[in-house]
């Protein structure tokens, strides 16, 4: 393939649908303070997708089970209330389309009124108080606004960044200025990091490619330095890499890497806080055996012939670099 032929299907990508199975990943999200080296808190689950097509419709299942609080199941008060409301949120069914993005509507809306009314059961066997009656209230009412209940889903950061517009328009240099929300304060809109995303045509060993987000350096939100004392200047970045199947071109692992921090004189992080979400496909049985067919807008090796010279012919070289 020619450079101006690659380019033109890496600017048009879409899923492809067929033959795409049930997805589950692994999810963990690590909270860091300073330089730590081990998490002071972690939270994992699972997440399985589920996609049918239905009268030329996306309709996309999301599950999310078997959460674990600094790798235990949940103990305290609001561990328990946290995993009832999961439990009732999820299955959850929403839109997809071929670009990889939703509507953010919630279609099962009456199976989660039904849930959470089972899972408020059980927790009225165990518990009773004043605030526990004022959190029951507060969840109906969030249950009943379909509407917030759709917005709130935004602030998920699992939900951000599978739905993050990935088949964007990359333009001649597989560059594109972009932007990424992610909720990295709780129980606040999500935050917009403008940055630089990049798509890779070559693809990994492991049947994907790699799609990368790298965020602008932004003065620290006030939240994660008002506790410091001093003039020092501090700033946040936000950098994701993405790695999609090259048979559908739908997700399969995600890694996040947010910083806080301050600079030395040569330029040097040292940091506040840090934040490492990761997301790996458990399934990838499927691709041991697969291979690429020539309708793929990914090539291997790295090898492509040039664009013909003025004369109409080729230079029988080979690019890499662009």
């Amino acid at each position: 393939m020619s450079k101006k032929e690659i380019l033109r299907r890496l600017n048009t990508l879409r899923i492809k649908p067929s033959g795409l199975q049930q997805r589950k990943y692994g999810v963990s999200v690590k909270y860091f303070s300073g330089n730590e080296q081990t998490p002071s808190k972690r939270i994992d689950y699972e997440v399985t997708t589920d996609l049918n097509i239905d009268d030329y419709k996306g309709i996309l299942t999301i599950n999310k089970e078997n959460i674990f609080y600094n790798q235990h199941e949940a103990e305290g008060i609001s561990e328990i209330l946290n995993n009832s409301i999961s439990n009732a949120l999820y299955p959850l069914q929403t839109h997809l389309n071929e670009k990889g993005l939703s509507t953010n509507e919630i279609f099962n809306i009456e199976e989660i009124k039904k849930r959470w009314k089972n899972e408020k059961s059980k927790l009225l066997e165990n518990y009773s108080s004043v605030a526990l009656d004022e959190f029951f209230n507060a969840i109906d009412k969030k249950i009943e606004d379909i509407s917030g209940l759709e917005k709130g889903l935004q602030n998920d950061w699992f939900w951000n960044l599978f739905f993050h517009p990935k088949f964007i328009n990359y333009g001649e240099t597989r560059k594109a200025k972009a932007a990424l929300f992610l909720s990295i304060i709780p129980y606040q809109p999500a935050v917009r990091f403008p940055g630089i995303q990049t798509i890779n045509k070559i693809p990994t060993d492991y049947h994907s490619f790699v799609i990368d987000f790298q965020s602008e350096e932004l003065h620290a939100d006030y939240y994660f330095i008002r506790n410091i004392s001093g003039k020092t200047d501090y700033f946040m970045s936000l950098k994701v890499i993405f790695d999609l199947d090259v048979y559908h071109h739908f997700p399969m692992h995600i890694r996040v890497y947010f910083e806080v921090y301050s600079k030395d004189l040569n330029g040097n992080k040292n940091f506040i806080k840090k934040i490492n979400y990761t997301q790996y496909q458990q399934n990838t049985e499927e691709f041991k055996h697969k291979k690429l067919d020539k309708s793929s807008p990914f090539i291997t090796g790295g090898l492509v012939v040039s664009e013909p010279n003025k004369w109409g012919f080729y230079k029988n070289e080979y690019e890499n670099d662009w």
